[in-house]
């Protein structure tokens, strides 16, 4: 047996003051005399009834004095440890968007929360807590800690989130520290069941099966009919179930429609007659399910924005060609003697030829850089006799679906690597392709004249100059446009950018380093349509530009409620909604109870005058 309260002990003290009480206390009976002689009789008794005399045996004393005892007992919380009691406990707990679901009321997450409180209420003197948070990443909210406030404040710290959960790092990282710990015990509070290879390890489940549908996908596609919304319904139970979608188009209802959804199927729902000029649509389901978070789903309909490019050159038509291959490109012309000082281009294509300044709005592609032009250093000329691919550069994907390998090139000028740049395609004794960022600023640079090589008579030709356009001119801020709920986005900085902010849904604006072309967004936490917003200076020419992307729900793997067997081995699984600490029995209600029993007792004594 151990206590929790030693300090409950003081409470005894009481003891000898109650004793101490009955030693003062003055025992004698009022006598009714028939005349004074009898005073000297009375005075007798009083001395008798001296404060200081023996102690005499009295029901009542012993009554109290029992009360006190059991009071002592219960204040200092007397307790029994159960078989396989650790001192050192990890906990897990389950952060994923599933845990919201409300078929364990509050909610599975709340629940859970509770329950690990109340576990952290029973820790014995002595025992310690890692706690840790198995959200988009694995986080170690308190390490090793005993202090209950401590602990209870963290763990009220943590909420959960719209993704997938960290559970299988969280697992590995939980084993190698329990390992440390000369076998710790692993609890995990999730609504799966996980199942590792270590005898200390429990789960307590937080799942009543919950129903649930979801919207998957929403995309949208232009026709000769006008625009077509795309969505796509899963029905996560083993019923079949009629559900009310509502298709709203910037904000307003356009439509509702009733869809029949199988057991454990899906179903693709069109959406058709789009009102033109319309930019956001969003499908909901209005029918209650136990996880309200993936009943909604979005698509953005982003308009296609022109991108001004410049090329300087003197008759390359094959150049020319490739490049106003794309939809988006409006090319302009000039020549080499009217190329100085211009600006307001989203992209500077330099053919044999470089400014004496370079334009600061755009970014530049240089092909054949001519001899002492203050940007580059050139050391000669040289024949190329093989073309290698570095794999390992950023820039590989320029020569995706291009075969170099059969590129021929008569000439090619040998350049020095600057600071900024890193070798793409190399040619033996210099570099044919290299790209790189001065600043945000994109830069790719051909060291040689696509005359002096066959390359503009193939096919890949084309390809390459494409796949350089991706990069150097993208066509939305976003490469994709849907993304899960923590997933990493990566912002692509328009040429001429000056300041850069990302809207998430619920309105909150977060501005971005521009130090970078592609700058990753780590904070795709809300569910919804988020906004790009970039003020673009090019030339004397100021505009704020938008682009958009969405970020839901991943259904995949958070809209099926059921339980599921995630791992294969040892392990005991827990009903969590049982709850409350299993490493030991307290003992001070029943302390507190006979307490009680006794103080009646003594009640009934003193009332019958015992």
């Amino acid at each position: 047996m151990g206590f929790l309260n030693p300090w409950g002990f003081l409470f005894a003290l009481s003891i000898p003051i109650i004793v101490l009480l009955y030693l003062l206390k003055q025992r004698y009976q009022e006598v009714e005399v028939s005349s004074t002689y009898l005073w000297e009789k009375a005075i007798e008794d009083m001395q008798i009834s001296s404060p200081w005399q023996r102690l005499k045996r009295s029901l009542l004393l012993i009554l109290q004095l029992a009360a006190v005892v059991l009071l002592t007992l219960a204040l200092a919380r007397p307790f029994f440890l159960q078989e396989g009691t650790s001192s050192e406990y990890i906990i897990i707990l389950d952060c994923s968007a599933s845990m919201q679901a409300e078929d364990v009321k509050p909610s599975r997450f709340l629940l859970a929360k509770r329950e690990i409180e109340d576990f952290i209420d029973g820790l014995l003197p002595g025992q310690r807590v890692t706690l840790i948070a198995a959200g988009y990443d694995v986080e170690v909210v308190a390490s090793r800690s005993g202090d209950k406030g401590l602990l209870k404040k963290r763990l009220e710290e943590i909420e959960v989130t719209n993704g997938q959960d960290s559970m299988e790092q969280a697992l590995v990282f939980a084993q190698a520290l329990a390992r440390e710990l000369d076998a710790a015990q692993i609890r995990i509070y999730s609504d799966n069941v996980y199942q590792i290879s270590n005898q200390h390890m429990e789960n307590i489940v937080f799942n009543n099966g919950g129903k649930n549908f979801a919207v998957e996908l929403v995309s949208w596609a232009q026709t000769p009919d006008g625009t077509v919304v795309l969505s796509k319904i899963a029905n996560y139970s083993g019923e079949d179930a009629a559900v009310t979608l509502e298709c709203l188009v910037d904000g307003a209802t356009f439509d509702v429609k009733e869809v029949a959804l199988p057991a454990d199927g899906k179903e693709d729902v069109y959406w058709s007659e789009i009102p033109a000029g319309a930019r956001r649509v969003e499908i909901a389901i209005l029918d209650e399910d136990d996880l309200a978070i993936d009943n909604r789903g979005w698509t953005f309909m982003e308009p296609q924005r022109e991108n001004r490019v410049l090329l300087v050159t003197e008759r390359n038509v094959f150049l020319e060609k490739a490049v106003s291959l794309r939809d988006d490109v409006v090319l302009e012309k000039t020549a080499y003697q009217h190329a100085e000082g211009l600006k307001g281009y989203a992209l500077y294509v330099f053919d044999g030829y470089v400014p004496s300044k370079l334009p600061d709005d755009g970014n530049i592609i240089i092909f054949n850089p001519p001899p002492q032009n203050g940007f580059l250093e050139l050391e000669g000329e040289y024949i190329p006799q093989t073309a290698s691919l570095l794999s390992h550069s950023r820039y590989a994907h320029f020569f995706d679906l291009v075969n170099y390998k059969e590129f021929n090139i008569a000439k090619a000028k040998r350049i020095s690597l600057p600071e900024w740049a890193e070798v793409v395609l190399d040619g033996g004794q210099g570099p044919l392709v290299m790209a790189g960022e001065i600043g945000a600023q994109k830069v790719v640079v051909f060291s040689f004249d696509v005359h002096h090589s066959d390359i503009p008579l193939k096919v890949d030709f084309p390809i390459l100059i494409q796949n350089v356009l991706a990069w150097v001119l993208p066509q939305s801020s976003v490469g994709e446009s849907e993304f899960y709920a923590g997933q990493e986005v990566f912002i692509n900085l328009l040429p001429g950018a000056r300041d850069v902010h990302v809207i998430a849904p619920s309105g909150r604006e977060l501005p971005l380093d521009r130090s970078y072309s592609s700058i990753p967004f780590m904070y795709s936490h809300e569910v919804g349509i988020y906004t790009v917003r970039q003020t673009v200076q090019q030339g004397d020419k100021r505009e704020v530009l938008e682009s958009h992307f969405t970020v839901g729900v991943p259904t995949h793997s958070e809209s099926d409620l059921r339980v599921g067997q995630v791992t294969n081995g040892g392990g005991q699984t827990v009903d969590g909604r049982k709850g409350g600490s299993d490493f030991m029995s307290e003992l001070w209600r029943y302390f507190a109870w006979a307490a009680l029993a006794v103080v009646m007792l003594e009640w009934w004594v003193y009332q019958r005058g015992y």
